[in-house]
């Protein structure tokens, strides 16, 4: 499964532009600021239906333009369809060969993305390595999508009743009311989504501890995680376990989800450890250690995806090389040059070409949001 070429319309700083893709090696490179990220975030839109930057629908369409369009083909064996996205400031329209679906994502490959600010997941907040995880689900699991989905959209109703409650717009007695006809199905997501996020790393552990070793040969590393839940590792993860934990934390703070107006208990509020030898890799690995863990984690995403479904996902990589150092540089394409995965990637180092696989490859030149040659 592959993209075979890429159209954009007024997409951030690109007036236009039509490309054909290479199956194995898409290489954007230019000087910073010229729209090499754009054409990575256009592929990112169009497979996962949203942007791993941060800003509004507006900020995606040209300057003094109205909307945006984007649209690919995609070769799946035999088979070749359209996937196009209009962008206007109030909505994305994703369209399946000129037509809504509401099972999109059985058509397209994931996206997997290395990005400067991926790096960091280790050090940044619990959200960050909450989303890492979110992402392998999405991959691996035929319905983790929409267990992510459903339960994001019973975290909103559960809190829009709760805030009412806290800006005196519904009475105590109702409140409660309606909390106890949504908690059974709102705790039974809450569930399968813990369990999944806790399935999905043991599924994938041993892949990236291969891959850590590969990076840091030099040294002996054991790697391995805790999930945590309210300050507790959990170290039984059956759907009844892990449901009778939620349900004890949310009549522990049942007082305070009401004075504050805010959901606390269920996903949103848990957090992953990375043991690094043994050690939380937030405090006891350097910055070099945890870029290892995450190249390690995301390289085992890519190998574990091609073991359960039979073809590799989009890998993305954003001016990621340019951010390692050379042992770990040296790891990443050597691993780029084994996985034979649809790659996009950017950077301003000419250098970098001389290192890559350029078998089945193309590059384009981006310089003002056009390609040049």
């Amino acid at each position: 499964m592959r993209l075979a070429s890429l159209f954009l319309k007024n997409y951030r700083n690109i007036e236009e532009c039509s490309i054909e893709l290479s199956p194995r090696l898409n290489i954007f490179i230019g000087d910073n600021g010229q729209g090499k990220t754009n054409f990575l975030e256009s592929v990112h839109l169009l497979l996962q239906g949203e942007s791993f930057r941060y800003g509004t629908n507006s900020t995606l369409i040209q300057f003094q333009r109205t909307s945006a369009v984007l649209n690919t083909f995609i070769h799946n064996n035999d088979l070749d369809f359209k996937v196009q996205m209009q962008i206007s400031e109030s909505k994305k329209e994703i369209l399946l060969n000129g037509k809504r679906t509401t099972q999109l994502e059985k058509y397209l490959p994931p996206a997997v993305l290395f990005s400067p600010e991926s790096l960091s997941i280790i050090k940044e907040s619990s959200d960050e390595r909450r989303q890492l995880i979110d992402d392998v689900i999405r991959s691996i699991y035929k319905n983790g999508a929409n267990v992510i989905s459903d339960f994001k959209k019973a975290l909103r109703t559960r809190n829009k009743i709760l805030k009412d409650y806290r800006d005196e717009k519904v009475s105590r007695d109702m409140t409660l009311q309606t909390l106890e006809s949504i908690n059974p199905s709102y705790f039974k997501l809450a569930t399968e989504l813990t369990c999944l996020r806790i399935n999905s790393l043991t599924e994938i552990k041993n892949d990236v501890e291969i891959y850590l070793k590969k990076i840091d040969q030099k040294n002996s590393v054991n790697f391995d995680f805790e999930y945590i839940i309210s300050d507790q590792k959990i170290t039984e993860n059956s759907l009844e376990n892990v449901h009778k934990i939620l349900q004890k934390r949310a009549i522990e703070l049942a007082a305070a989800e009401l004075s504050s107006g805010i959901t606390l208990v269920g996903p949103q509020k848990h957090d992953v450890i990375f043991l690094y030898n043994g050690n939380d890799s937030r405090f006891f690995c350097s910055q070099g250690q945890q870029r290892s863990i995450i190249l390690a984690f995301k390289m085992a995403q890519i190998v574990y995806h091609q073991k359960v479904h039979g073809f590799y996902p989009i890998l993305l990589l954003d001016d990621v090389l340019s951010e390692l150092d050379q042992g770990k540089q040296a790891a990443l394409i050597l691993a780029l040059n084994e996985i034979q995965t649809q790659t996009f990637l950017t950077t301003t180092d000419v250098d970098v070409l001389k290192k890559l696989n350029m078998d089945q490859s193309q590059i384009f030149k981006v310089r003002d949001g056009k390609i040049v040659q």
